[in-house]
């Protein structure tokens, strides 16, 4: 019997963590419009919320990039910070009242802008924004 259910509990974080692998595995150029894809996180932005950052997960490999810029609705924002993920690629960190501060109800654009080998790549994507 024991046996049995430690077979049952090991297949079942198998599946969950092939499951949540494969719903958090993102490639290619389907996030946002653009050059490049790009996530942007929290995938919905709520003014009331007490978050730190507005975080871009992008398909650029991080070092390729030599420069990078973002902007929301058009307006400039500073880039807080900059890193690769587990993957190599680019993420950039804006901080949240920034963004907040450039966004109303019902979405924002948010944009990333990077030179690789001397190329402007631009790509943006839509975020619903609530109050």
């Amino acid at each position: 019997m024991r046996r049995t259910s430690a077979a049952v509990a090991v297949m079942f974080a198998v599946v969950g963590l092939f499951v949540g692998s494969a719903l958090c595995y993102r490639s290619g150029s389907d996030g946002g419009e653009g050059d490049f894809a790009i996530y942007v996180s929290p995938g919905t932005i709520a003014k009331s919320a007490a978050c730190t950052w507005v975080t871009i997960h992008t398909s650029v490999a991080y070092g390729d990039v030599e420069a990078v810029s973002a902007g929301v609705n058009g307006e400039n924002v500073e880039v807080a910070r900059t890193f690769a993920d587990d993957r190599g690629n680019l993420v950039v960190k804006l901080r949240f009242q920034d963004v907040v501060d450039l966004v109303d109800p019902p979405s924002a654009t948010v944009a990333l802008t990077v030179v690789v080998d001397g190329d402007i790549r631009d790509s943006a994507d839509i975020v619903p924004v609530k109050p």
